[in-house]
Parts: structure tokens; sequence; C-alpha cells
């Protein structure tokens, strides 16, 4: 049920945005057809460490020529496109994500063999839609398997943000990186603060092969899978997690495929330079003091947060305040439940991933800024954003720690799961309201412009989706209030949290 409901709401964003409306999607586009068509690239003229040559048709290539007349302008309908065209003559065009991991790409750019013209693109974005609705799939089922903590169904749907469902829609390896590290998140959740004694073996190589999978997708992500994997150290305990690794054969088979796809990613980053990127952030004065560029580059964490929530596009269609602010106020309010609930352990990986979310990626652009600029978005840091708010929403809806259970157990136990389950509900009732109001100012913004009229979809004003205005719209609804229903269900008849595990267990 989850897949079918997760792959309608992105699929209806998959048609609410012209084609190249997401960050790089023309250059992802390239990179898919080439790649499942037996092309590595070719040296550019002069040579690059980012650009390569590709030979695409010229339905593919129109992709990277497209007047976009309402990019970067906001209150520009995307009714001013040409018509795409239908040709199938071969063209050479630079790309610059060439040197990516071909994993994303391999599984996309077989849209190319059932058509390449407009529709097959169009499929490469249901491609996508379809893997990240998988993942979404694999983190329901997981929760609903091993997890008796409801708050982690909450977690999951705070999780996704406009920003997940719009990148997840597109021709994009960010969107998938983030599904993928929502589900490796919420699987290291479940893992670590729920089955430290008797892992299900099921549930061990569920995470190996997710955490194998997220490796493989872009330059950054061993990263993500290493701080995933530093958190169940300090969930578990260094001699707790060793001793699993000695013992357990399905550790060891776990953590054998993350450590080869580690490697095997390491390989390719570092002999293709994935990590290389144009120079087109913004400038920062050569002969400043590394002081000065990390003030700087810290400036620019409030606008990444922000991003993380959405703005859509090429960062050129801003969110309402409802939507921003909704967010805000309920991962700050999950934070600090779980720093006031967790034990010693609990709290530090809570912390330590709020702090992390903020300082890593303002120390990697800092490192780089004077080569490159800020060179770094919101969508960056997603794949460790989602981490910090999941396990934060599992540890808020765990066992209250013993030095506050006695001022909780001043009140009636039947009332506190009511309030609790109320709150949960709640959460996912106001972001299923945000989700919805940011699909609609996404449409709008392409059909009419930022500022066109409100009730364009009942006079078929602009630009339309393949699929209709008024149809995307309702469609996108529906499928909304389908999925959150089906979370505040499971979330309500799910059973209550296991009880504290014993002091032996726990840290001073």
């Amino acid at each position: 049920m989850v897949l079918s409901l997760a792959f309608v709401s992105l699929a209806c964003w998959s048609f609410a945005d012209p084609l190249v409306a997401a960050p790089d999607e023309q250059a992802h586009i390239l990179r898919a057809y080439a790649l499942d068509h037996g092309q590595m690239g070719s040296p550019t003229t002069p040579p690059s460490k980012v650009n390569a040559n590709v030979t695409v048709p010229m339905s593919i290539y129109y992709s990277a020529i497209y007047p976009i007349c309402w990019h970067q302008h906001a209150n520009v309908s995307a009714s001013c496109s040409a018509p795409w065209p239908t040709s199938s003559q071969p063209q050479t065009v630079s790309t610059y994500v060439d040197h990516y991991p071909p994993l994303y790409y391999l599984f996309v750019g077989a849209a190319t063999y059932v058509s390449h013209q407009r529709s097959g693109i169009y499929l490469m974005r249901l491609i996508s839609a379809l893997m990240s609705a998988l993942m979404l799939a694999l983190a329901a089922y997981a929760i609903a398997r091993w997890s008796g903590r409801r708050s982690l169904y909450a977690g999951l749907y705070i999780a996704l943000t406009p920003e997940v469902y719009f990148l997840s829609s597109s021709v994009n390896p960010s969107g998938f990186e983030i599904t993928t590290a929502i589900c490796l998140w919420t699987l290291v959740g479940i893992l670590g603060l729920e089955h430290r004694d008797e892992p299900p073996r099921a549930l061990v190589l569920l995470v190996g092969a997710v955490a194998s999978i997220l490796i493989l997708i872009r330059g950054l992500s061993p990263l993500w899978v290493a701080l995933a994997a530093l958190t169940l150290l300090v969930l578990w305990g260094p001699r707790e997690l060793f001793e699993k690794v000695k013992v357990r054969r399905d550790v060891q088979l776990a953590g054998g495929g993350v450590v080869a796809a580690g490697l095997l990613a390491a390989t390719w980053i570092f002999t293709q330079g994935t990590l290389n990127v144009l120079p087109v952030g913004s400038a920062v004065p050569k002969g400043d003091s590394m002081f000065a560029v990390l003030r700087l580059v810290a400036s620019f964490a409030q606008g990444w947060l922000r991003e993380s929530v959405g703005i859509l596009g090429w960062l050129d269609t801003e969110l309402n305040g409802f939507v921003y602010r909704s967010w805000y106020a309920i991962v700050i309010g999950v934070v600090v439940v779980a720093l006031v609930r967790g034990n010693a352990r609990e709290r530090i990986a809570v912390a330590g991933l709020a702090a992390l979310t903020v300082l890593v990626p303002v120390a990697i652009v800092t490192r780089q800024a004077k080569v490159l600029g800020v060179v770094w978005q919101g969508r960056d840091s997603l794949p460790l954003a989602v981490g910090a708010v999941i396990i934060a929403a599992a540890v808020a809806g765990g066992p209250v720690r013993r030095r506050a259970r006695r001022s909780v157990e001043r009140f009636d136990p039947v009332l506190r799961a009511r309030v609790a389950r109320f709150s949960l509900v709640g959460v996912i009732a106001v972001l299923a309201l945000a989700n919805m109001v940011s699909f609609y100012i996404n449409l709008r913004r392409y059909a009419v412009g930022r500022y066109g009229p409100k009730l364009f979809f009942l006079h078929h004003q602009g630009w339309s989706p393949p699929t209709g205005q008024l149809l995307t719209l309702a469609a996108y609804g529906v499928t909304t209030a389908a999925f959150a229903g089906v979370m505040m269900w499971w979330l309500w008849n799910s059973p209550r949290p296991r009880e504290p595990l014993p002091d032996s267990h726990r840290i001073p």
C-alpha cells in the first residue's frame, strides 16, 4: 500500500514539473542515455576534469540547449516553452556529470530503450520515482515488522519534505540518495534502539543491503553511510557491536557487503574524479583568512536549512511561510523531546547528528571555497539531515529515561498515551497539508507564474502537465491524504514502546 501511494504521489510531481525543471536535470538525462548506450564519455577540447562529451539523439540533446524562458523567472509561466523536437539525428554535447557513479543512471536510462522522445524523459522520471517509492515502502515495512516505536512513522513522514518529493520525482540521483538514506536511517534507528540483544537476521541483512546501495549512488554517499555506522556504534556501544561482529555470521556478511561496496565506490570516486565540480559557487575573495571564509560560509547555513524544506526549481520557487514554519517547529520539537526523554547514548546520537547536519557542509565548503566558491545546496546535506530527524523521532517515542520518569508518572498513563498519539497524528496532518500547499504552489508557478491567478486550474490557464492541471492536483491531494491516513492508522494502532533496557546497557 505504501509503495503504491508513495509512487503515485511522486508521479504527480513528475508530471507537475516541466522537463528540465529540476537542478541539473538536463545533465543527468544526457548521462543516463549515454551510459545505457555504452558511452563513458570522451575528453573535451580543451581537456577538463569535469566535462566530457557524449553523443545522443537530437531529442535528448535538446534538454541541454532547451531555451528555458521561465528559468530563474518565478513569475513567468512555462507556457512560453518551445515545442520539443522528435529528431533522432545524433548530436555531440558536453555534460558535467559523466564522472558520477553509474548505479542510478543504469536504471533510469533504461527508459530510453522504450523512447528517446519527450515521453522517454517522463518515463525516466517515473522510474526514478518508483526507485524512491520502493525505499520508502521498505522503511515503512521495517517499522511495521520490527519496531514498537510508533513515533518512527512520524519521523518517516517528517523526513519527506517538499524538496524530497521534488527531487525524487525528477531525473536526479539526489532524490534517490535521500530516500535511500531515509530507509537506512530508519533501519539504523530500529536496530540501534530496539534490537541490541538479539538483532533479527533479516533486519541485519537489510541494513547491509540498503547501506551498500546508498554508498554507490553519489560521491558523498559513503560519508553518510559512515555516519550512520558511527551512530549505530554510539547506540550499541563499541563492546556490544564488536561482540556481534565476532559471533554473528549475518553481521559479518552485512558488514562485508558494506565494506565491498565502499571499496568499489572509493575506486570509482578517486579514479574518475567524482568529487570534482565546476567552480560555479558564490565567489570567495582569495586573500581572505580562513576565519573570514568560515564566517562567510556559515552565513549560508540558514539558507541551506530552508532549501532542505524546499526552494524548488533551480532555487527560484520559494514556498510560503506556513510550510517552512511547520517543518521548523516540528523538527525542533522532536529534537527537544528526544533530548529530554533519551538516555545518555541516545542524547549523544541525537545532539551529534543535529550538530553535524550544520557542521559537515560548513566544513566541506570552507575547505574548497577559495577554489570553487560556495558550492553547496540544502539537498546535498539532506541524506544526513533526515537521519537527525528520524533518530530523534525514534528516541522521542521510546521509553522515558529513569531520571525523567518520576515527573512523567504524575500524569495518568492513559491520558499520556492519548496525548502522545494525538500529537503524532497532528504532526502528520499538519505536514500533509503543508505538502499539498507546496504542490499547489509549485504547479501554479509553472502554469501561470508565481503570482498568477489562484484558481488557474478551473479555467485551464497557462501551461498544463501531460495529465492536466485539475486531475494532477486532485490526484495528489487524494493520494497525500490517503498516505497520511495510512501513517496515522498504523501510528494509532501500533503497540506501546518496549520497557527500558536494564542499567547494564546504559552509560552514566
